[in-house]
């Protein structure tokens, strides 16, 4: 069956699904809908799960940034895509300012976008901690610091972010189906995926470890709360 004639099947399976006597059908109407929605999903081996995803809209999330930190933000960037089912890629190497998109289904777009600003604003605190202790020091041993320290951070938020990916069960075809539609939509969009060189991080330096340190104090169940909790409170 076509994507296209899967999409027919999907949208006349949720107009079933939507005749219940809540929604103002009479009994017998809502269990004749019930009976021919069973045996539509039989019929074309479609489970309503996948009928109510493929009506999900799609979202892009992009952002530009002129600093150390969106060199290494694509760190943990890539950790939220895993996280979130979302698509993630960056601007390549070089490239200036550096961008960082997502793209997915709208909800998971979203906790892409919080989860990310998370991790930016505890990286912009560390850089302002770090260049104020070293402040007394000439300028390229300072930026020597600041950037080791970020390299810290965006390792162990990365690996933190990856750590809270919950293991998928076995016979989840939604997720396949999921997947298919985000990679179909991306397609149609004309975007291909790539990967890209990546450069390593400063670990042989001291302050490396002070910045993976202050990493793993970052509060990053803030990101699948809501915005309203991104203010204050990060590290704690």
């Amino acid at each position: 069956m076509s994507s296209t004639s899967r999409e027919r099947i999907a949208r006349l399976a949720r107009a079933l699904a939507a005749k219940t006597a809540e929604n103002g059908c009479t009994e017998d109407e809502a269990i004749s809908a019930a009976e021919k929605l069973a045996e539509m999903l039989a019929a074309h081996n479609m489970t309503l799960d996948e009928a109510m995803v493929r009506e999900q809209p799609f979202a892009t999330h992009r952002e530009h940034r002129e600093d150390a930190i969106g060199e290494r933000l694509w760190k943990p960037a890539s950790a939220i895509a895993l996280l979130t089912g979302s698509r993630y890629w960056r601007s390549p190497a070089g490239v200036w300012p550096v961008s960082i998109t997502f793209f997915g289904f709208d909800h998971e777009v979203e906790v892409s976008k919080y989860l990310l600003a998370i991790c930016a604003r505890s990286m912009e605190d560390g850089q302002r901690r770090v260049e104020k202790q070293h402040a007394l020091i000439n300028k390229d041993r300072r930026r020597s610091h600041v950037l080791a320290y970020l390299d810290g951070m965006a390792d162990t938020l990365e690996r933190r972010i990856r750590a809270l990916k919950p293991k998928e069960p076995t016979g989840t075809g939604l997720i396949v189906v999921r997947d298919a539609l985000i990679d179909a939509a991306l397609k149609d969009a004309n975007i291909q995926l790539r990967d890209t060189r990546a450069r390593g991080s400063r670990d042989f330096d001291p302050s490396y470890a002070a910045g993976a340190l202050a990493a793993e104090r970052v509060r990053l169940d803030r990101g699948v709360t809501g915005p309203e909790n991104q203010s204050k409170g990060l590290l704690r």
